[in-house]
């Protein structure tokens, strides 16, 4: 633990170091421009028409409530960053699965570098179509009926939201080359720590006229306090398979025959799995939104969002998604052949199908219970506000799917601090090792 802590103390002296000083300036210089631009409108917007739809119409849950989640703010005020760098994660996750289920997508995947940027400039391309779907719907949805997208002022603000979204991938792949860190993973956290302050601001004004409200948003910080550690915790568990190389002799030189260790993780889907199950949950929402006369149908379709069940099917939507995206994340058939081309082996494991057998065995264990924890984490904010209303008959709603919020910014706080601590080792920085 004392290890710990001097690891993450030593951090601070990453600003002594030249290089790194630059690329952390870099980095909140490139946030800090997100945050402004969050709050600039998009070309030839209906400020009226915008709030009443996002605070009285559809646009007040549903889907566009996710969307909101990653974008700082944006959306609500149908800023230039509206959409967010969203296009360019689904656009990304398509493309992997893309790659899992082509064999040519695989094979241009497995070139090296020239095959990266191919398939990356092919997923720029795809966002960019989708930042347009996107867009459209959105404005769409804000003037019920598709005949607002022949307006001048409806066009200008579809391409305004459009480059915006351009902008987030450019600035990601900035951050990513120039900073530190994944570029992109840290402006969808600071989307979402730049819509805490709000929150919490809007739950304490709430809480001043209410005693019972100030006891639930206690409840609230002890249950994200729980829940910051086991997402560490789980963060950086892992089960270590050791691997072994064999010694090869190539003239008087002898290559290989060191020993390693190949990690799997418990969370290797990371946040995904949640995001595919809520997605496709509040697909009826938003639907059933834009049809606000049905009254009974918006009745019974509540009522179901609060029950049980509701919990039952996301939790086992987020198990499910869980392996399936695990499954084409780490193929172990690849890795078996992989380590057998290398002359690489598990101690007491043979090559070939037994390998595959014995990695397939153990990642499905591991999957088992990461899924398990991803599944209680998708649900725990619903079970939080079940228990919290029945003791102080408060609801907290300002904080959605905070269980999805913590993951994403634990988990890129993690991997950052990773990687600044890896800069700091190649800089031969003794501080850090003390």
């Amino acid at each position: 633990m004392s290890s710990t802590g001097a690891n993450y103390k030593s951090l601070f002296k990453a600003w002594d170091i030249p290089d790194l000083k630059k690329r952390l300036w870099f980095v909140v210089y490139s946030l800090l421009v997100f945050v402004v631009c969050t709050h600039i409108p998009a070309i030839g917007i209906d400020p009226t028409r915008v709030a009443n739809f996002f605070n009285n119409g559809a646009g007040a849950g549903g889907m566009f409530q996710l969307l909101g989640l990653f974008s700082g703010g944006a959306l609500k005020k149908l800023s230039i960053l509206a959409l967010g760098i969203m296009p360019y994660i689904n656009a990304s996750i398509m493309m992997q699965l893309l790659a899992a289920v082509d064999p040519k997508m695989k094979e241009l995947q497995q070139e090296g570098e020239e095959g990266r940027k191919t398939i990356g400039r092919w997923t720029r391309y795809l966002a960019i179509g989708l930042a347009f779907l996107q867009g459209g719907g959105l404005i769409v949805s804000i003037y019920g009926g598709f005949g607002a997208l022949l307006e001048i002022n409806n066009i200008l603000t579809l391409f305004s939201v459009v480059a915006g979204s351009c902008f987030l991938m450019w600035l990601g792949d900035e951050i990513s080359q120039k900073g530190v860190g994944n570029g992109t993973s840290m402006i969808i956290m600071i989307g979402i720590v730049a819509a805490i302050p709000g929150s919490v601001i809007r739950e304490l004004t709430l809480g001043q006229a209410s005693n019972a409200r100030i006891f639930a948003l206690l409840i609230l910080l002890v249950f994200l306090v729980a829940v910051v550690a086991g997402i560490v915790y789980i963060q950086l568990s892992a089960r270590k398979i050791p691997v072994q190389y064999a010694r090869r002799q190539i003239g008087k030189r002898t290559y290989g025959g060191q020993n390693t260790y190949l990690p799997i993780k418990l969370t290797m889907a990371g946040v995904i799995p949640i995001i595919f199950a809520i997605s496709l949950l509040m697909v009826p929402t938003t639907i059933i939104g834009f049809f606000p006369t049905l009254t009974d149908l918006n009745k019974h379709w509540s009522l179901f969002t609060g029950s049980i069940w509701y919990i039952v099917i996301q939790f086992l939507l987020v198990f499910v998604f869980t392996f399936i995206y695990t499954a084409f994340m780490f193929n172990t058939q690849d890795v078996a052949e992989n380590l057998k081309k290398n002359n690489g082996f598990i101690p007491g494991i043979r090559p070939g199908k037994p390998t595959y057998d014995f990695l397939d065995r153990v990642l499905h264990r591991v999957t088992f219970f990461g899924a398990l924890f991803l599944s209680a984490l998708a649900i725990m904010p619903n079970v939080i506000n079940h228990i919290v209303s029945a003791v102080t008959h408060v609801q907290i709603t300002s904080f959605f799917i905070g269980g999805t919020s913590l993951l994403i910014v634990v988990g890129v706080a993690l991997d950052t601090v990773q990687q600044i601590q890896a800069h700091m080792v190649m800089q031969h920085y003794s501080g850090f090792n003390k």
